[in-house]
């Protein structure tokens, strides 16, 4: 009898053991090893894209038209370039390994107005601004270095960026509603370049939200944006009230009247104005701007404002 309780608490023991569960096991690591946190990027981003070895990149020389602040730089290439003087892109800095007169840098020391190279790896995305593909480095140039002279308009696109948003603000009425916005910086003083003058019409026409066409008020008025309504009786004979019904024609040309007078720093003399219609328009004249000998404008003066 004792040997049967024996047989039963031994066929028991063995019938619990079969149905315990089993100790899951980790799933094997490829190669054998666990990464180390030395292996993994910082804070979850990818590491900066670099060269191979046998790899030449592509260089690209450029100024910062806007967007050092915050990283968003808008370039406009300098010399042929890719695209014949014209060319004009948009780079994220933020994440891209900088320098600054060849030593290693923050992207913060970037600022508009500098000429910088874009070593990239010739890939170029074809909108408008253009983007670059892999993009290794950007290299910077302070004012007064060889490739930045001192001396200069530094940062000019910036000057005429806060003349033109200035002007906008003033009798809104003007531009109000309007869809699109016409840039005559044909005759503008300083000598800015093709890429330069189309960089700021586009960065003009993103900060107000309207499409910017390019040209003088006879090209504006040859492509059919204006509209001519002769004068009824009594009006000289060809006159006409003309008016760009859903645009207003913005336009910065040289200001005259201090040629041949001396100033010791690097002055620009300019007018601004706005053109809604013969009978509607705002400008600013008789404005300067100076510069110092090794860096930039801070303020520009108006001489008078005048409406009509």
């Amino acid at each position: 009898m004792k040997l049967w309780k024996r047989a039963l608490a031994l066929a028991l023991c063995l019938l619990l053991t079969a149905c315990a569960p089993a100790e899951s096991a980790e799933a094997p690591v490829p190669g054998g090893t666990e990464p180390s946190a030395a292996d993994l990027p910082s804070g979850g981003e990818e590491a900066p894209p670099s060269l191979a070895e046998d790899e030449e990149p592509t260089v690209l020389t450029c100024r910062i038209v806007d967007g050092a602040e915050d990283g968003n730089l808008l370039l406009a290439e300098l010399g042929d370039g890719l695209y014949g003087g014209t060319g004009v892109y948009r780079l994220n800095g933020k994440d891209v390994a900088v320098t600054l007169d060849g030593e290693a840098a923050e992207p913060s020391l970037l600022e508009d107005g500098m000429v910088v190279e874009v070593s990239f790896n010739g890939s170029v995305l074809e909108s408008f601004p253009a983007q670059f593909g892999e993009v290794y480095q950007i290299a910077g140039y302070s004012i007064g270095s060889e490739k930045n002279p001192a001396g200069t308009c530094y940062d000019l696109c910036g000057l005429y960026l806060q003349v033109l948003d200035d002007l906008w603000e003033k009798d809104k009425g003007l531009n109000e509603n309007i869809s699109l916005a016409g840039l005559d910086l044909s005759n503008a003083p300083g000598e800015l370049t093709e890429s330069e003058k189309a960089a700021l019409a586009w960065r003009f026409g993103e900060m107000h939200g309207v499409e910017v066409v390019r040209g003088t008020f006879q090209e504006l008025k040859e492509q059919g944006y204006l509209t001519s309504e002769p004068l009824g009786d009594g009006a000289p004979e060809g006159a006409a009230f003309v008016h760009w019904e859903d645009g207003c024609l913005f336009s910065i040309t040289p200001n005259e009247d201090h040629e041949g007078e001396s100033y010791s720093l690097p002055t620009l003399f300019f007018n601004a104005v706005k053109w809604r219609s013969s009978l509607g328009a705002y400008g600013f004249y008789g404005c300067s701007a100076a510069w110092p000998e090794s860096g930039t404008w801070n303020s520009y003066q108006i001489g008078s404002e005048m409406i009509s």
